[in-house]
């Protein structure tokens, strides 16, 4: 009986022993895990928190990533308007095709300038006389919101000149429809010498204008539409003639064409387009009474 009490009390005390380096061992984490919440372990820089690293990676692991959406990116449209049926992004002009953008743009046309020297009247001397000349084609566009403007201009424009000018500009336009109309308009700063009958300069449209002279401050004149088609071809010219101002201020030509086809519907016709004519001819008599314009 006396051995078994022994027995059993040696058994008690060693499981005591090893619930000890345990019961330690759980104190010392509850401490660590105590100090680190108090933020004593800010204070000891290099044991590592490991609790901490713990909780954060659980963290990056199911965390959700969020994408962003992308800026919206500007197409690089070369004079898009409002109400574009159709966007094409390019950094170069777009191919002169009927019905592809609804756009608007303006090249800049070549006139090739040369000059002569003439025998000078009554003093027996030689004057120089400036010349330019210019092969067109007018784009005949099928929109009537996609135009191609082309810009000409006297040689030199718009500074001033001593020197006699004379320009021929010959115009045909593209064969993709078969009525058209093409419109001119004068730039800013063009200006020919105002005087009685235009004897020192003038411009004109053949044939439409005739023999009629314009001359004066040419900017102020509104456009100048004519009516083509293919049956019957028009062997147009623009033609200037300029003796030269150097009064110190702008003159010479400039202008701009642009061309559309005429829809199906439209019932313009040659007879109608010569009336138009002449309420463009009335219009700028009138005119010329208020600026400094001559008609001649």
């Amino acid at each position: 009986m006396a051995d078994n009490c022994s027995l059993h009390s040696a058994s008690i005390a060693s499981k005591s022993r090893m619930r000890r380096p345990l019961l330690v061992w759980l104190l010392t984490l509850f401490a660590v895990v105590s100090f680190t919440s108090a933020g004593i372990m800010q204070h000891v820089p290099r044991i590592p928190n490991l609790f901490t690293y713990f909780f954060q990676g659980l963290r990056e692991a199911n965390k959700t990533e969020t994408k962003q959406p992308p800026a919206p990116v500007t197409p690089f449209l070369l004079g898009l308007q409002e109400g574009s049926q159709s966007e094409i992004e390019s950094t170069t002009l777009p191919p002169i095709l009927p019905s592809v953008l609804n756009s608007y743009y303006n090249v800049e046309g070549e006139t090739i300038s040369s000059s002569i020297t003439l025998p000078s009247s009554g003093n027996g001397g030689q004057r120089r006389v400036d010349l330019c000349e210019g092969d067109i084609v007018v784009p005949l566009s099928n929109d009537r919101n996609t135009l191609i403007e082309q810009t000409y201009k006297s040689t030199k424009f718009p500074y001033e000149r001593s020197n006699p000018l004379v320009c021929t500009w010959n115009v045909k336009v593209t064969d993709n429809c078969r009525r058209g109309v093409v419109t001119m308009r004068i730039n800013k700063r063009s200006r020919l010498a105002d005087v009685e009958g235009c004897t020192k300069g003038y411009y004109r449209v053949s044939p439409f204008m005739k023999e009629t002279k314009i001359c004066g401050r040419i900017e102020t004149l509104p456009p100048f539409q004519w009516y083509v088609e293919d049956q019957q071809p028009n062997d147009v010219s623009i033609v200037l003639k300029h003796a030269g101002l150097n009064d110190g201020y702008w003159e010479g030509l400039s202008f701009t064409l642009s061309g559309e086809c005429l829809p199906n519907e439209s019932n313009m016709t040659s007879s109608q387009a010569l009336k138009t004519y002449d309420n463009w001819m009335q219009k700028i008599l009138k005119d010329s009474e208020t600026v400094d314009l001559t008609v001649a």
